[in-house]
């Protein structure tokens, strides 16, 4: 939680964009999400840990400058450490890992189209401020 509001309170500051410090937000909940489900015990741990882990692989890991060989080696680790918890925990659980990315992704749409829904409204509501400079046509005479 502490993160959390310390990341917001630096909105429109250059630490709140900085890569490495992305990185370790990325690293945070996904470790803080795993540990939470482990320390509830009711054996969902995988979806936190993967799901987050997801998300860094198909996005964030992208805006850190790595090199080809490091991201495919990050891949290569992930696709590992899921056939191996997977193969254990059976197959059909597999569906696990694409909740939290899939919840994410969904959530930044909706919020997408709600503020983008506000900026149209917005716009069609104000009215130009040229329209209230011009004298009105047909008007009472002065």
């Amino acid at each position: 939680m502490f993160l959390l509001m310390l990341q917001g309170s630096l909105f429109f500051t250059r630490i709140h964009v900085n890569r490495w410090w992305t990185l370790v937000m990325a690293l945070s909940v996904m470790i803080h999400g795993t540990l939470v489900a482990v320390m509830q015990g009711n054996g969902i741990w995988p979806m936190f840990l993967f799901g987050f882990a997801g998300i860094f692989v198909i996005t964030q890991m992208h805006g850190l400058g790595l090199k080809l060989w490091q991201k495919w080696l990050i891949l290569a680790v992930y696709i590992g450490s899921v056939t191996l918890v997977y193969s254990q925990r059976g197959w059909a659980q597999l569906n696990e890992i694409v909740r939290i990315p899939v919840i994410e992704y969904l959530a930044v749409i909706v919020l997408a189209l709600i503020f983008g829904g506000g900026l149209w409204v917005a716009k069609k509501v104000r009215r130009p401020k040229d329209e209230d400079a011009k004298p009105q046509v047909g008007g009472a005479a002065a």
